[in-house]
């Protein structure tokens, strides 16, 4: 039957249906009396991808770049030092002290073991990314792998030449966009699939040139929804691209008005089957999961790739299977309550993990198997052990759940935590104590000395610079020089999706009950499939 509980976090109510508390059994799991939501953002105050420090190698002094400051607690190696064979994890290895509990004793060992600097692996002169795999001439790239000369993207995945995207697939010369799958040349473009050279669009598949409109399918040559011949449209595309800063924001005004006006779909899933919840994409039986890419019998999972039977985990990738309570993987099978661990199977409790199976209580290992706290134990050792901690972690109320907030390296606003939920607090911004450069409103009447100079984000009063690559790539494109730091352009493009949540409501033509992530009051009109694409 489905339970009643008591969020311990918001100490509010919440119910569990019985698939959920099946979900938990199927893990082997007791439920927790954490609401999923809270769940989520407890596990993503652990992950922090975007900010960046320069420090020192603990081991080799070099100077670095690092997700943790040159103040932090814990011992931080450079990613080819801390591959390397100077150092041992498994000379950190200690006794499991029954006498104490097991994140206590955790806590005194990821003190002791280094961690990697960045989580940047097999990369190509793309030095200032993170979270990322396999990326080339790539810059301040975060969760996104495999891309080239791209720069400012959150989780773009296969793209080439695009800046300030978000969860955009195999795309190309493409600006300041999200959710976008195979476009080309598009710019202030979401939610649309197999577009090129387009601006301002949402939800739109196949179009080819258009500006400003939504709901299109193979459409060329139209701007606000109303059909051009190609000599006027082209005029009129020059005429409003044009290079101007504040011609693109009065475009940019008028995108956010239509968009608050148009007509939507009550979700974002493409090919999916027996599915809920949003941005879904090929996936089957996957039940109140966002961002679901390729996935299959998932339920209550966040940022999820190409993975099967996983429950109540976040950035769960490629080849995901059996995962619980999890948080940052990828290939990885059966494994539980820990994040950062790659290539592995068998894992309960671990973090920073490598190619390695069997692990119980574990920091920084790689290649290695029947571990317990960093200490190698043969087979029957490990399974016996392992089976009286669980028993005293039982007792102790820690079985089963993740690591204690205290445990986490970052400090919140640090965290991806806080851009999923956001804490409202007064900020204090501090006036730039550096010269500024005044920024031409047209791309034509830039100089070259804006390399040099130090801009000022409009919004947050933070420094930034434009880097080379980028001034070459705005001036190619007649693309205005922003305005806003790249945190704050991130959060503009954020605060364009819809919440990870779902609300019961009906269609606004058939009256057919819809569950949906636009919120009740949200000026959109929502529409169930059937309505839509009949109104399309």
């Amino acid at each position: 039957m489905s339970q009643t509980l008591t969020c311990e976090v918001g100490n509010h109510q919440f119910e569990l249906s019985d698939a959920d508390i099946a979900e938990y059994e199927k893990f082997g799991f007791e439920p927790l009396p954490i609401c999923f939501p809270h769940q989520h953002q407890w596990r993503l105050s652990f992950r922090n991808d975007r900010f960046l420090h320069r420090r020192k190698c603990d081991l080799t002094g070099a100077e670095i770049i690092s997700m943790y400051p040159q103040d932090s607690i814990y011992k931080i190696y450079e990613r080819e030092t801390w591959f390397s064979d100077k150092w041992d994890p498994l000379d950190y290895g200690r006794q499991f002290d029954f006498s104490k509990t097991f994140f206590e004793q955790y806590a005194g060992l990821q003190l002791a073991v280094p961690r990697l600097a960045l989580m940047n692996i097999g990369s190509e002169n793309s030095d200032y990314c993170n979270s990322c795999v396999y990326n080339k001439n790539c810059y301040l790239i975060f969760g996104g792998d495999r891309n080239e000369n791209s720069m400012y993207g959150a989780l773009p995945m296969f793209c080439k030449d695009c800046v300030d995207c978000d969860w955009t697939t195999y795309c190309e010369l493409c600006y300041f966009s999200a959710y976008l799958e195979k476009c080309y040349g598009c710019r202030f473009a979401f939610h649309s699939k197999d577009s090129s050279n387009c601006a301002f669009i949402e939800d739109c598949i196949g179009c080819t040139e258009c500006i400003l409109s939504f709901n299109l399918r193979n459409k060329s040559y139209m701007i606000e929804n109303r059909q051009y011949s190609k000599e006027e449209y082209m005029r009129k595309k020059k005429e409003i691209l044009n290079g101007n800063f504040q011609s693109q924001q009065e475009m940019w005004r008028r995108f956010l008005e239509s968009r608050a006006r148009r007509t939507v779909k009550f979700t974002h899933v493409i090919n999916g089957e027996n599915v809920s919840g949003d941005i879904i994409l090929n996936s089957k039986n996957c039940l109140n999961c966002f961002e679901c890419f390729g996935s299959e019998d998932c339920r209550e999972c966040w940022t999820i790739l190409d993975s099967k039977d996983c429950f109540n985990a976040d950035y769960i990738g490629h080849a995901g299977a059996f995962n619980f309570n999890n948080l940052s993987t990828d290939t990885a099978y059966k494994t539980s309550m820990s994040f950062i661990t790659i290539n592995s199977s068998n894992i309960e409790y671990c973090e920073l993990i490598f190619s390695c199976k069997n692990l119980f209580g574990c920091v920084g290992l790689r290649h290695q198997e029947y571990a317990i706290l960093n200490k190698k134990y043969s087979k029957n050792e490990f399974e016996s052990l392992r089976g009286r901690i669980i028993e005293h972690m039982k007792r102790t109320g820690e079985w089963g759940r993740f690591f204690p907030k205290k445990l986490s390296a970052f400090p919140y606003n640090e965290s991806t935590g806080s851009y999923f939920f956001p804490r409202t607090r007064e900020e204090e911004i501090a006036a730039p104590k550096s010269q500024t450069y005044i920024i031409p409103d047209n791309i034509n009447n830039v100089k070259d000395d804006i390399l040099n100079a130090t801009l000022v984000c409009e919004v947050t009063a933070k420094n930034f610079r434009i880097i080379p690559q980028e001034l070459a790539f705005y001036r190619h494109h007649k693309i205005p020089i922003p305005r806003h730091h790249h945190d704050t352009r991130y959060s503009e493009r954020l605060a364009l999706r819809n919440p990870f949540r779902v609300w019961e409501r009906t269609c606004a033509k058939c009256g057919d009950p819809i569950q949906t992530s636009y919120a009740p009051e949200r000026s959109e009109k929502v529409l169930c499939e059937k309505c839509y694409l009949d109104a399309s």
